[in-house]
């Protein structure tokens, strides 16, 4: 790789020692070093650049699929509630389970959270 043009950059005291220790430490020149840096933070700003952009088609796409819950729900067939899916075996099994080994504390701290969020604990069917 060719260098091109060559610029000169004040640093303040410490910072300019802070950088000679690290590329010492690395075996290279400063010069070296400080260019690899500025490589290095082009490539973190095109990353986060893509970060933003792909968290904005995910807000985009939220807000689609709000709109279609939105009507879905205003929709004459969302009057209608279905039967909720009856749990399988290995569902079942694995909540006893996980019921078992946990205190009466922890049951009473999810149930807890449950009811915050308006969600009704499953208690199964009584014969």
């Amino acid at each position: 790789m060719a260098l091109s043009d060559s610029i000169k950059v004040r640093l303040r005291e410490g910072q300019a020692l802070v950088y000679a220790a690290q590329a010492e430490q690395r075996g290279v020149g400063i010069a070296a070093f400080i260019r690899d840096r500025l490589d290095q933070i082009d490539r973190v700003e095109e990353e986060l650049a893509s970060i933003r952009a792909a968290m904005i088609d995910m807000g985009e796409t939220l807000d689609e699929l709000r709109d279609r819950l939105a009507d879905f729900g205003n929709s004459a067939s969302a009057q209608v509630q279905p039967e909720p899916p009856i749990p399988n075996a290995v569902q079942i099994e694995t909540l006893m389970l996980l019921r078992a080994s946990a205190s009466s504390q922890d049951m009473r701290i999810v149930w807890g959270e449950l009811d915050r969020q308006e969600i009704k604990p499953w208690r199964g069917k009584v014969r």
